[in-house]
């Protein structure tokens, strides 16, 4: 049943009730005298409920229930209050002598005390259900707009992270480049391998440029192309180790994650033969943790400290678990969480 028919039922067997009292206190009257005087009672309750309605949707766009809550209860109880009387008095004058004789002004009295007792009953009842509507609706619109808020601050993430991914490309490409042309001079073998490698990295990137997440074996096999790039350029300077349950290969991972740590760690820290940079990349506890040691550098070009806080951000929308991030004294780990 319709909400809006509600209030017809409710009143409906108020008056039911009304009519079951009338018949057990006024004994003997005709049948058809009850029925009309539960047809009269309907007709009044309902007739009062519609002001009360209408008074209250005049009302809220002059009185706010917020600002000034008692001008905006109490004038509606005076406006249907007004109506109820004004159609008990001219009920009065205009049928008083065709009362029965128990129909005494004591009888009146308590039947205009009983009247108005309803019919601040019935505004309570108007400004409860209405306040729960309202309240239910307000929940309802804050609900949608934590998910649009969510959904926006998504998509905006998403958006920073392949900025950051693009940014990425251009200057790993000019390093590359630099380094292929001084080995194509030297060592044309090791020249065409670097080519195969590198042609290997590109082909993954445009493979995978439109995935958010991609299979964990998947971009182990970029990191190795990746990471023998990287080789080649700094030589024994470099050590990356990689050291992955095969349980842990079938689960997911942001695409290119592998590399913007790896990137991360080069950025940051000295890499030279005397002081090499270890890289770790192991499983621990359904996390992909990856661990270098610390020799920072006293000048870092380029760095805004956004990726990381980017990263960040992005698993926050793909996973209950965060990304760990713990700075120690001679180690600087990450630790994403496996999708």
């Amino acid at each position: 049943m319709k909400r809006r028919y509600w209030s017809y039922l409710f009143i409906g067997l108020f008056c039911l009730f009304g009519t079951y009292v009338r018949s057990r206190i006024l004994i003997g009257l005709p049948w058809y005298i009850y029925v009309l005087m539960f047809v009269i009672q309907f007709f009044v309750i309902w007739a009062v409920w519609q002001t009360i309605i209408w008074s209250n949707r005049k009302l809220e766009f002059y009185f706010s229930l917020d600002k000034r809550p008692f001008v905006r209860i109490l004038i509606p109880v005076f406006v249907s209050t007004l109506a109820i009387s004004s159609f008990f008095l001219l009920t009065i004058n205009l049928f008083y002598r065709y009362f029965p004789v128990f129909v005494t002004k004591e009888f009146l009295m308590v039947l205009g005390a009983l009247a108005l007792m309803t019919i601040t009953l019935m505004n309570f009842i108007f400004f409860t259900f209405d306040f729960l509507k309202k309240l239910k609706l307000s929940q309802k619109e804050k609900a949608t707009f934590e998910l649009l808020a969510a959904q926006a601050e998504r998509e905006k993430t998403l958006m920073q992270y392949h900025n950051l991914r693009n940014q990425v490309n251009p200057h790993f490409l000019f390093n590359t480049l630099t380094s292929l042309d001084g080995l194509v001079q030297q060592d044309p073998k090791l020249a065409s391998r670097f080519i195969r490698h590198l042609a290997k990295v590109y082909r993954y990137v445009l493979e995978h440029k439109e995935n958010e997440v991609v299979n964990l074996q998947t971009e182990l096999d970029f990191i190795e192309h990746y990471s023998s790039l990287l080789k080649i350029r700094y030589g024994e300077a470099l050590q990356i180790e990689i050291d992955i349950v095969e349980s842990a290969r079938d689960q997911g991972i942001v695409m290119v994650t592998l590399q913007l740590l790896i990137d991360n760690a080069l950025k940051h820290n000295i890499v030279q033969n005397d002081r090499p940079l270890y890289i770790s990349i192991t499983c621990q506890k359904g996390y992909l943790e990856v661990k270098n040691n610390k020799q920072i550098r006293r000048q870092i070009e380029s760095s805004n400290g956004q990726g990381l806080a980017q990263l960040q951000q992005l698993y926050q929308f793909l996973s209950e678990k965060q990304v760990q991030i713990l700075d120690g004294d001679l180690f600087f780990k990450v630790q994403i969480p496996l999708l």
